[in-house]
């Protein structure tokens, strides 16, 4: 989650980036010849300035979008998505922050792109329908939903949840509280349909339980909402933390696999199966590492990718199979500050019919909701925010999400969007964090060209479509 950073009007920048805490020779030493000063430079060009006393660090966007970030006293730059070195470190003289003249150029170089009024990002805004019972943990504890659509009833429809507090929540489509079980520290999580075990067909959850730097499996009962630890033993992870977590169901072998992400990018696939005693064993069959940390995952069972969130960097599409490799297959996009500003959060897919539909993240630097086509080579479609309305309250730093594009019943008939609320208000005060419930079609007519309604496709049914 990121930091929380300050806005400073531009004439008042100068005196909010003092830093008491540095010592009075380092912050009067004098600034060698090829620096610049940053604030002057940034506000000529007309970009906002936020400065973090707690990190010492600058952060910065440019009237383009472009997000741009130093420290204090670090080599490290972050801009458009980018992280390099500079020649030199960042100072602080004065109360004033200077960087070496070569960042300024390249600032500049990067607030001369999308100049056109086309190029401009737009998001529009949306209202959530509802919103579930805020979790019985304080602070950063509500993170990942997982739509499950009841085959007989979809109105019946539930929904499944992480407490990073200490456990699992289950809710109905009104946000009321059904079930809470007492896991584990729980991270992400995710669910298939129609696993095979003991002879039959269940539905299955698994989540990231860093207590225990585990992947838990559970038989799920939906009528009831009953979650029910199936797994063999343990399935051990071996990164240091356990973080993001896919199921993946592959549609050319029929196998189903777990997908685990760390908090330093490490990657690992577990293959899924009967032990033959009504329990599920997990065997490692790939593992690979991102270069930093990564979270929002989610597999494409028709098709046969993989996308990955890499919290500070991009949106990266890999191979879901294990014999895929280890190399993505391509950059989705860049956390540049335009349509993704760190960190990119959760990942998750609007299956359509056909083959169509929408891969979307959660933009938690910009409060806002990435919505790219499904096929293809993944281009950008729009962006939107759930905003304040009148009986509940919008979202803001949003960690994780879930769409289902079928029909559940009479309040959600097109399909319906979850998404985390890092700030849940009730009537002006503040209450521990929930999910907002989102009906598909406000998103679908909210933004230009619409997007598709009516044509989701029904999660228990999907087809191969991959080579």
């Amino acid at each position: 989650m990121n930091p929380v950073y300050k806005a400073i009007p531009a004439a008042a920048l100068a005196a909010a980036l003092l830093a008491p805490s540095l010592p009075a020779a380092a912050a009067a030493s004098p600034v060698p010849q090829g620096f610049d000063p940053l604030r002057a430079k940034l506000q000529a060009i007309g970009a906002t300035v936020q400065w973090n006393a707690e990190d010492e660090e600058v952060r910065f966007k440019l009237r383009n979008g472009i997000v741009g970030v130093v420290t204090v006293g670090e080599k490290e730059y972050r801009l458009a998505g980018r992280t390099a070195e500079l020649s030199r470190e960042v100072r602080l003289n004065k109360g004033v922050t200077y960087v070496p003249s070569e960042l300024i150029q390249l600032v500049l170089a990067e607030n001369a792109r999308y100049g056109k009024p086309e190029d401009a990002v737009k998001r529009v805004s949306v209202q959530a329908k509802a919103e579930t019972e805020a979790v019985d943990s304080g602070d950063d504890a509500a993170d990942d939903p997982a739509i499950w659509v009841d085959p007989a009833n979809p109105a019946a429809s539930k929904l499944i949840a992480t407490n990073k507090g200490g456990g699992l929540l289950v809710y109905d489509l009104n946000g009321r509280q059904l079930q809470s079980y007492k896991t584990g520290k729980m991270n992400n999580i995710d669910l298939r349909y129609d696993f095979p075990l003991g002879g039959g067909k269940i539905d299955i959850a698994a989540a990231t339980n860093r207590t225990t730097n585990t992947i838990d499996v559970f038989a799920f009962q939906g009528k009831t909402g009953e979650l029910t630890d199936i797994a063999a033993k343990p399935i051990q992870a071996k990164m240091e933390e356990v973080y993001g977590i896919s199921l993946y169901h592959s549609l050319k072998s029929g196998k189903f696999y777990v997908m685990v992400l760390g908090k330093k990018g490490e990657f690992e696939q577990y293959e899924l199966s009967d032990n033959g005693s009504g329990r599920v064993a997990g065997k490692l069959v790939r593992e690979f590492k991102l270069a930093t940390q990564s979270e929002g995952m989610v597999a494409d069972d028709e098709y046969g990718y993989v996308y990955i969130a890499e919290e500070d960097a991009a949106i990266w599409k890999y191979g879901a199979e294990p014999q895929a490799g280890t190399t993505p297959l391509a950059q989705v996009d860049l956390a540049d500050g335009r349509h993704l500003e760190d960190d990119i959060e959760g990942l998750t897919l609007y299956y359509a019919k056909d083959g169509t539909g929408y891969l979307m993240a959660s933009s938690q630097g910009s409060n806002s909701y990435s919505i790219y086509e499904r096929e293809g080579n993944n281009a950008y479609l729009a962006s939107f925010q759930i905003v304040d309305g009148e009986e509940v309250d919008g979202t803001t730093e949003t960690d994780g999400i879930d769409v289902v594009g079928f029909g559940l019943g009479a309040d959600y008939p097109y399909g319906l969007f979850v998404s985390q609320d890092d700030a849940n208000w009730q009537d002006g005060k503040k209450q521990n964090q929930n999910f907002k419930l989102v009906p598909w079609e406000a998103i679908a007519q909210a933004v230009q060209p619409h997007l598709a309604l009516g044509n989701g496709a029904n999660p228990r049914e999907l087809v191969y479509r991959g080579k």
